[in-house]
């Protein structure tokens, strides 16, 4: 039933409001990093394996990875599928910034596709 092109707009809305709690989420941890002494960020960089998105998918989820205050899109490889983050909190745990990249464009997908299921329709280069 969710997964209709009927529920588009509920699902489109959904996505929207996750989003902007995690939007908030980020800013009070990045604010919090900045007001405390003595704490630091722990940066690392990490490798993004993508999912098979259109180009629209893409270009939507590198701005939102790099609108949220603790990540930016560094690089994107189309051919690999793949995507370079910097993440201010990686520390030892790459999995969990990859985890969260994940999450985000699964939801993404979810939000914004007539048929979540469904693989993207493909436009041909001419």
């Amino acid at each position: 039933m969710m997964n209709s092109s009927w529920s588009l707009p509920l699902r489109c809305l959904a996505f929207i409001g996750w989003f902007t709690g995690q939007f908030l989420v980020t800013s009070l941890q990045v604010s919090a990093l900045i007001l405390t002494p003595g704490r630091q960020p722990e940066p690392g960089i990490v490798r993004f394996a993508l999912a098979e998105l259109s180009e629209a998918e893409l270009t939507l989820l590198i701005a939102l990875v790099t609108i949220t205050p603790d990540t930016l899109v560094i690089a994107v490889d189309r051919e690999r599928h793949e995507m370079f983050v910097h993440g201010m909190f990686v520390g030892d745990d790459p999995e969990q910034l990859r985890a969260g990249l994940r999450t985000t464009q699964d939801r993404l997908i979810r939000g914004v596709r007539r048929r979540p299921d469904a693989a993207p329709a493909r436009k041909d280069a001419a």
